[in-house]
């Protein structure tokens, strides 16, 4: 019996259930597969519920969509073997692939840098008065409000030129624009005469690899199907020995 991790890298986690229960008697050895796929079923849940609580005590933001990300799979049997896994996806339709911006934090490294970042790299045209690219390599963009992807797109836009509003109209203040006004260099938003700061430029943030993914499935997922296994046996030990 097995259990493993996709995504990024895959670790395998092996159970014996004569480790775990001892010698096991005819009925028990009948008893023992149906048992064995509810506990891992339950594992897996379980590990799955402790990474979502670890991401909320260890990042200082972390929003619905990255919770969700952290993701399960039920048990299927593999010849005389049971599999269940427990993953981050390494694709999705639509966005970035959750795998690639959360291994920084995992394994550590520079942070991931998004399709909004590097467009700002390729930027050479946009409205400002910097003449050269918004962002370098070794910047990023932190957004200091909450920001939608089609407002992302609005603004990757509005930076290269392609679009130029006459109200909410997003503008880049770098090194020679803040020099003197006293604001902080990034993307503002102008609208009905007002500045609003939208992002600010920052180093890009580097990442020790505090968020310990595989320890912390496969110690939840090791205390679980122990617990539930044992459970599950005497749940259904008593039940066959009331209908006897």
């Amino acid at each position: 019996m097995s259990v493993y991790n996709k995504g990024m890298a895959e670790k395998v986690l092996q159970f014996d259930e004569k480790v775990l229960l001892g010698e096991l008697n005819n009925l028990e050895k009948v008893l023992l597969p149906r048992a064995s796929y509810i506990s891992l079923n339950k594992a897996v849940f379980d590990a799955r519920i402790r990474l979502q609580d670890e991401a909320k005590n260890r990042f200082k933001r972390v929003s619905g969509f990255t919770l969700s990300q952290f993701k399960y799979e039920k048990p299927v049997s593999k010849g005389k073997t049971l599999e269940a896994s427990v993953f981050i996806p390494p694709r999705v339709a639509k966005g970035h692939a959750p795998s690639k911006y959360l291994a920084p934090q995992i394994y550590g490294g520079m942070a991931y840098r998004t399709r909004f970042q590097r467009a700002l790299e390729q930027s050479q045209r946009y409205i400002g008065r910097d003449s050269k690219p918004i962002l370098g390599a070794d910047k990023i963009m932190s957004p200091v409000v909450k920001i939608s992807p089609r407002r992302y797109s609005t603004i990757t836009g509005q930076m290269r030129g392609t679009s130029k509003p006459k109200d909410k109209r997003y503008f880049y203040m770098g090194d020679k624009s803040v020099r003197k006004s006293g604001y902080k260099k990034g993307i503002y938003m102008r609208q009905n005469k007002k500045l609003k700061f939208i992002l600010k430029e920052i180093d890009t943030p580097s990442f020790s690899g505090k968020f310990k993914f595989f320890d912390y499935a496969k110690d939840e997922i090791k205390r679980s199907f122990k617990k539930n296994l044992l459970e599950q046996l005497k749940r259904t030990w008593s039940s066959c020995k009331g209908s006897v």
